[in-house]
């Protein structure tokens, strides 16, 4: 009989445990995504910033960011936001490139036409899986499904996807992908051959120097680029920049740029030292008593969104603190009973 009371104790036990965890998951993420953030930025933080001009001897017309993110996947910044950031950081042109997604797309083509004397902005999206992250620029729709772990050919297909709508496709940062999930990640030969339009030579601060020169001895199919992988002014997030594609288009237009991106017609700036600007913002007080909650709902978006990251070490954590919390709770409360009833006989 005691045997089926400890059974129960231990499912009760488990019960309030995962109930528990279930309420602080679901807080910490809504605290993530509704709650005041660390920093508050304004749709004004950098109207009285003097756009940066990167000093170089090439000669370009418009400077090209492939790579951003904003609040519709894990920016920080709203897409206006976003834009401005990248006006006053010197950029004249931007693709919008949040993960798997493209519910920004009627804000984009909005802001675009808003922006248009002042920056092109451009509709694209982080193709996020485990093996590989693609950027697709210049779609306008997305009807294939997301793969966690996609095979070659639903790689290839949705690169054939991407030209069949007038876009470019580029690789992002391989090392980073090579370290998160080894060997399976689609060499740089089997992505030229598949019809890979460019390789991010620089993502942020790091330079790929293997893609660099795999780049050099293929120049006549695949191209450079760079991208801040921007998602907040932080320079721990894309906040400091180190380089700008540089174009020469025809004219100040989306076509132009797409024109010149599809022969691959683009040189590379580099400032070794990082220009950042943070603008005019505030730091929340809140945030630093919330600041666990928001790490942990920032971990669980995270984990929602990116299919590339490797989950073990989050997943023994958890299964961890359930196992020692349901067995620890449940010799708490064994001992506690024993006592009890010790102290009931020694009564009697």
């Amino acid at each position: 009989m005691s045997y089926f009371k400890a059974i129960r104790k231990l499912v009760f036990h488990s019960s309030i445990f995962v109930l528990l965890i279930g309420l602080i998951l679901a807080s910490s993420v809504l605290i993530f995504k509704f709650g005041p953030p660390k920093v508050k930025y304004y749709d004004n933080s950098w109207d009285n910033e003097e756009p940066f001009v990167p000093v170089t001897n090439i000669t370009y017309n418009v400077l090209f960011d492939q790579h951003s993110h904003t609040k519709y996947s894990d920016g920080r910044l709203t897409t206006r936001q976003n834009i401005e950031w990248h006006i006053a950081l010197g950029f004249t042109a931007v693709a919008i490139t949040d993960h798997n997604t493209l519910r920004n797309s009627k804000e984009i083509a909005e802001l675009a036409e808003e922006y248009k004397d002042e920056i092109i902005v451009l509709q694209g999206m982080e193709w996020t899986t485990r093996r590989v992250h693609l950027n697709f620029i210049g779609i306008s729709e997305w009807s294939l499904k997301i793969p966690r772990s996609p095979s070659d050919t639903e790689i290839q297909d949705a690169i054939l996807e991407v030209h069949n709508q007038g876009g470019i496709v580029t690789v992002n940062h391989i090392p980073f992908t090579e370290k998160t999930v080894g060997d399976i990640t689609p060499s740089r030969e089997e992505l030229l051959s598949w019809g890979v339009d460019f390789i991010e030579i620089i993502n942020g601060m790091d330079f790929d120097e293997t893609s660099y020169q795999f780049c050099l001895e293929n120049n006549e199919t695949i191209g450079m680029i760079t991208g801040t992988d921007f998602h907040s002014p932080d320079a721990s997030e894309g906040g400091r920049v180190f380089a700008w594609t540089a174009l020469n288009t025809e004219n100040f237009s989306e076509n132009a740029v797409m024109n010149e991106l599809k022969i691959h017609n683009t040189s590379i700036i580099v400032n070794q030292l990082g220009i950042e600007n943070h603008g005019i913002h505030d730091r929340s007080k809140i945030y630093n008593v919330l600041s666990p909650f928001y790490t942990l709902g920032e971990g669980l978006v995270y984990y929602y969104l990116r299919y590339d990251r490797v989950h073990g070490s989050f997943e023994r954590v958890i299964v961890t603190v359930f196992v020692s919390y349901s067995v620890g709770i449940f010799l708490i409360f064994e001992f506690i009973i024993n006592v009890r009833n010790k102290i009931k006989l020694k009564r009697k």
